[in-house]
């Protein structure tokens, strides 16, 4: 009885991957789960912003085609990485429990976004934060930045910048939430769509593995992750596009809020919407389907996306 992850090797992932392995050999006495690497072009290419690279799931695509290869049983990834829309043949069959949903700042001056001096170099590597931290404070210079974690880290340490912005989750499961100075607030920057959430995926004809990921699962995030996905696929957006939602479920409904934004945080809309959890994906669709009768695609075009 032994089980293949495939995982990208960064930290970060190594992390998720080695807790989906502890999940799973708790669950199922007897299995052994072992854990295989993949190089991803987002890995291998470090001198381009991810929106210049060649395709979409940069981070995800190759760690999926291991499944479709029969190279692995299953792949872990940052849910908020993978694409909206699954490879054929690909379903998402398990998810951890949620971690933090914020984004996080770490900053060199002390305090929080509203204490940053006028002008002062915020690093992301996101459309997403970048639209709405401009938008929260136009006066800020928001400056792209690569890297995993530790190394985006070690940019700011450099002088490369004066503050920097990630997940919460990714610096508290590496143990770097000391060097968190303000959790934001979500009213102020909107998490990514499945922010916080670590996603395995299998193949669909696979029923065994299939079958052993589902008893694993955490039925509450994956509804919480079914929502803001469809959300993201209805709007045709990518992982990288200046647009944010996240639900929460509340006595077996979800609560969801979304935002799309211009790429320079001068133009935003956004809405929620409540529904029952077995609805998810209706939720999803019909939240999406609300912007996009205000214009939403067109402002996400607009930006680049």
């Amino acid at each position: 009885m032994t089980l293949t992850i495939a995982t990208r090797g960064s930290p970060l992932a190594l992390w998720q991957a080695r807790e989906v392995q502890r999940q799973l050999e708790e669950v199922h006495a007897g299995l052994e789960v072992v854990v295989n690497i993949v190089k991803t072009e987002g890995d291998r290419v470090q001198d381009r912003s991810v929106e210049a690279l060649s395709s979409t799931g940069v981070f995800t695509k190759e760690v999926d085609a291991r499944l479709l290869a029969g190279e692995a049983h299953v792949a872990v990834h940052s849910l908020k990485d993978q694409l909206a829309t699954l490879p054929d043949g690909v379903c998402l069959g398990m998810v951890l429990p949620r971690g933090p949903v914020e984004d996080a700042l770490v900053s060199t001056c002390g305090g929080g976004i509203a204490e940053l001096p006028s002008g002062a170099r915020v690093a992301t590597g996101s459309a997403r934060r970048r639209a709405q931290l401009l938008r929260a404070r136009p006066d800020l210079k928001v400056v792209p930045i690569r890297g995993n974690v530790e190394t985006r880290l070690r940019k700011l340490d450099a002088g490369e910048a004066d503050a920097l912005v990630l997940a919460r989750a990714g610096l508290e499961r590496l143990g770097l939430g000391g060097r968190i100075t303000e959790v934001i607030e979500t009213s102020l920057v909107l998490p990514a769509v499945s922010q916080g959430i670590v996603g395995v995926t299998c193949r669909v004809a696979d029923d065994a593995t299939l079958e052993r990921l589902r008893a694993a699962d955490d039925p509450v995030t994956h509804a919480c992750a079914t929502a803001e996905r469809a959300w993201l696929r209805r709007l045709g957006g990518g992982c990288n596009v200046p647009a944010a939602a996240y639900a929460v479920s509340e006595h077996d409904r979800l609560i969801m809020r979304a935002r799309v934004l211009a790429a320079d945080g001068s133009d935003a809309m956004e809405a929620d919407v409540t529904g029952e959890i077995a609805s998810a994906e209706a939720i999803g669709c019909s939240l999406a389907d609300g912007l996009i009768d205000r214009g939403a695609i067109e402002l996400v075009r607009g930006s680049g996306a």
